[in-house]
Order: structure tokens, then sequence, then C-alpha cells
């Protein structure tokens, strides 16, 4: 691992678009659109974005998500954390609490609403091409696991999709990762799972 991991800011938000904008799809340019903003929509609210786009010219989506993106992070409402290598951000990790992800709040699956457990969310891991296979996704799932446990947080919950896939569709990281790093599965789904660490009581486990 190398580098240097710091929490998303807004001070920070040149970095970050600096990489979404030129490095973190560089390789897959399908998905450059995201500004990792798809897990903060609900569908319906997705589907009203489109209707109020109808019309406009096809590359809308990359110019309205990366406002969208910088207006959360303005508003301190978007939350993770860059990993940093010669200067300049070379990962990414969505991590914040479960209730700011709209599409998590709105599937059926993952949101239960007598649960009264405080749970940070991970969401998404980037890592730029040269800099994969590195543990650059480990050690920014520790950092988010230090600081969760330090907020108060009872788990930080994750979602791999289970199998084997690429790179790109283990966006969410690999169920082996969260595994070492001392998750356990918390409810199987389909084509995925929820993993969960546990970071207070007697449940809880090291991140190694």
């Amino acid at each position: 691992m190398e580098g240097q991991i710091y929490p998303l800011e807004p001070e920070r938000a040149a970095d970050f678009f600096a990489f979404f904008d030129d490095v973190a799809f560089s390789d897959h340019p399908e998905w450059a659109f995201c500004y990792c903003t798809y897990y903060h929509r609900s569908d319906e609210e997705g589907r009203a974005l489109d209707e109020a786009h109808k019309g406009e010219p096809g590359d809308w989506p990359r110019r309205v998500l990366r406002a969208c993106a910088a207006e959360r992070i303005a508003s301190g409402g978007m939350r993770g954390y860059l990993a940093y290598a010669g200067g300049r951000v070379v990962a990414w990790c969505n991590v914040n609490d479960k209730g700011a992800f709209g599409r998590l709040c709105a599937s059926p699956e993952l949101w239960d609403e007598g649960e009264n457990a405080k749970i940070k969310a991970v969401t998404c891991f980037i890592v730029a091409p040269e800099h994969r296979r590195k543990g650059l996704a480990s050690a920014l799932l520790r950092r988010a696991a230090e600081d969760a446990a330090a907020k108060g947080y009872d788990f930080l919950e994750a979602y791999p999709q289970s199998g084997e896939h690429d790179q790109f569709e283990h966006y969410h990281g690999h169920p082996a990762m969260f595994a070492r790093c001392g998750f356990a599965p918390h409810k199987a789904l389909e084509g995925y799972a929820a993993y969960r660490l546990a970071l207070k009581g007697s449940e809880a486990r090291p991140v190694e």
C-alpha cells in the first residue's frame, strides 16, 4: 500500500473532480458520467432527473451529475475517503451514514425501519488502473472502519456482489476483502449480500 488517505471535505473537491474527470474511468468510459452519485439517488429520483432533462444532448448525465456531486460535497452530503500517491488522488471509497444513500433507504431488502443500530455504509471503491492490486481498497476500508467506530457507529455495512466478476463489476468490493477485514455476511440477497463489521460491544472484530 502506498500514499496517504484523507476524508473528502469541501476543500478537497478539486482533487475529487480531477480524479473523476480524467482518471477513475479512463479504462471504462461507459461509467464516467456517474461521479459516484448513483447510490445517493433512489429510482424515483433518477426517473425525475431523466424527465427533467428529456430532449437534452446525450452527454447531459455527466454534466448534471458532476454538478450534483459538487453540491453534495459542498454541503457535506457526500462523504468518503481519497487515497493519494505522488500528490494526486489514485483511489476513492464512498462511505456515509446509511441514511444518506437514497437508493439504500428506498430498498425494502436493505432498509429496515425498525432497526435501531447506527450504521455506516460503504457503496463504492474506485482505484486508478495503475494502482490496482496494491492494497488501496483494503486501506480505505480500514480507515472507514476506524473512523466509524470512533464516531459511535454500531456497524459498517457493505454490499459486494456474489461470485467472480471483472474488476469493474466488483466496484462494491470483493467478498474476500470484506472477509479478510473481519466482516461477516448479514443478509443474502439475489446476486449479492449485505456484509457487516461490528464496531461496538462483544461482537466487534478488529480490521486487520
